[in-house]
Parts: structure tokens; C-alpha cells; sequence
């Protein structure tokens, strides 16, 4: 018999964790705009990876379990995958913010040319890490919802 307590523990701490990460970009975010009211506002496209982290953890792990009086094999092995495809966006986040703030990672921009201050929606690197996180953390929640299934 499984026990939905370790799947509702490992989404409520990734999820408390997440949103206190994007509540703190938020600020960071609007207290750009504030100082530089011209300058373009926009989410890193390392956010997007704490916030599919949220929504996996939410709605696949903590609201299937909480209102499921017997969740299946299948529930389970969706929230076993979302745990572990959203603790992948969530390992990749702090290398693509890196590159987004040009800092370690990004820095051969501004050595080959580009003001310290020019910033774009996603960053080169940024992006690619994004997306390979994405990959990734897709075909392993694939596994896992195959390995518990088959």
C-alpha cells in the first residue's frame, strides 16, 4: 500500500520553496521598474522553470492527492513523476539565473562587446538551459510514470 505523505512532503517543500524564490524576483523585478521606469519589465526565462515547478507540484502531486480518498497506481505514478520532474526544473534554475545575470556563466558577452547593462528576454545560454531542463524533467516524469505502470 502506498502512503501519499513522502509525494505531499516533497511538493510542499519544492512548492514553499519556488514561490518564496518568485516572490523575491517579483520585488527585484518591480524595483527595477520603479528606479528605471523606461526600461522593459519581463520575467527570466529562468522563472518559467520555478513556476512549471509549482504548477507540477500543485496540480499533479498535491491536489490528486489530497482529494482522492484512495488515489490509484496511476496517481501515484503521476505524482512520484511530477516530484521528480519538478525537482529537475528546480536543480536547473540557479545556472540559467546565473546566465541571466551575467554572472559566472554569462560573462563572455560583456567581454566580447555587449554593454554590462544590455539585457534581453532570455540570454543565450539561459535559454538553452531552460529548455534542456524542460526536456529532461519531461522524459523523467515519462520514466517514472512508465517504470510504475509497466
Amino acid at each position: 500500500m502506498n502512503s501519499p505523505q513522502p509525494y505531499l512532503t516533497v511538493a510542499s517543500i519544492l512548492t514553499g520553496f519556488c514561490i518564496s524564490v518568485f516572490m523575491f524576483r517579483i520585488q527585484r523585478e518591480l524595483r527595477v521598474r520603479d528606479r528605471h521606469p523606461k526600461w522593459p519589465n519581463w520575467l527570466a526565462w529562468a522563472d518559467y522553470l520555478i513556476m512549471a515547478s509549482i504548477v507540477l507540484s500543485v496540480v499533479l502531486v498535491i491536489l490528486p492527492l489530497v482529494s482522492v480518498p484512495l488515489p490509484s497506481r496511476t496517481i501515484y505514478s503521476v505524482a512520484a513523476g511530477s516530484c521528480a520532474a519538478a525537482s529537475i526544473l528546480l536543480l536547473a534554475y540557479p545556472f540559467a539565473i546565473l546566465d541571466h545575470y551575467r554572472i559566472e556563466i554569462g560573462t563572455w558577452r560583456t567581454r566580447e562587446g555587449e554593454s554590462p547593462h544590455a539585457r534581453h528576454k532570455g540570454e543565450p545560454i539561459e535559454r538553452l538551459i531552460v529548455v534542456t531542463a524542460g526536456i529532461i524533467a519531461a522524459a523523467a516524469f515519462a520514466a517514472v510514470v512508465w517504470s510504475w505502470n509497466r
